[in-house]
């Protein structure tokens, strides 16, 4: 911290030694980097929160899971059988937490490439069983 400017107060004299002055510019400049700074580390969650259209379920399911998930590719396990109506609380939790995450083979996936939105409509989707004949990616 700096020391307060020396005062005379009879004379009403600063010591200009110890007085940093600041033009108002850099203060806008460094408040404009600031800002720019702070905008684009939210970019990418403005860009996935505006979109406002959610993808169905089967559509983030064919974009995203099937490249591993789907029974002819064998890379993960299947994942869209029907589970019995108690365990959907736990695999949904289980599910949500690896998704964000990763494990072992499986890599993370950002709200960018999955919303929370949509990953709540996905596992309900696949705890239900309604994406157990759901199309795949060809690619």
């Amino acid at each position: 911290m700096l020391p307060a400017p020396a005062f005379d107060e009879l004379t009403g004299d600063v010591d200009m030694k110890t007085t940093i002055t600041v033009s108002s510019r850099h203060t806008l400049a460094t408040k404009l980097r600031i800002f720019a700074t702070l905008a684009a580390a939210l970019l990418p969650v403005m860009a996935s929160a505006s979109d406002g259209e959610l993808r169905p379920a089967e559509e983030v399911y064919r974009q995203v899971c099937s490249h591993c998930h789907a029974p002819q590719y064998g890379v993960g396990p299947k994942i869209t059988s029907p589970l019995p109506e108690a365990a959907w609380d736990a695999w949904g939790n289980y599910a949500r937490m690896t998704v964000r995450n990763g494990r072992a083979a499986m890599p993370a996936f950002r709200q960018a490439k999955i919303s929370d939105a949509e990953l709540d409509g996905l596992i309900q989707a696949l705890v239900s069983g309604e994406l157990d004949d759901a199309p795949v990616n060809e690619e």
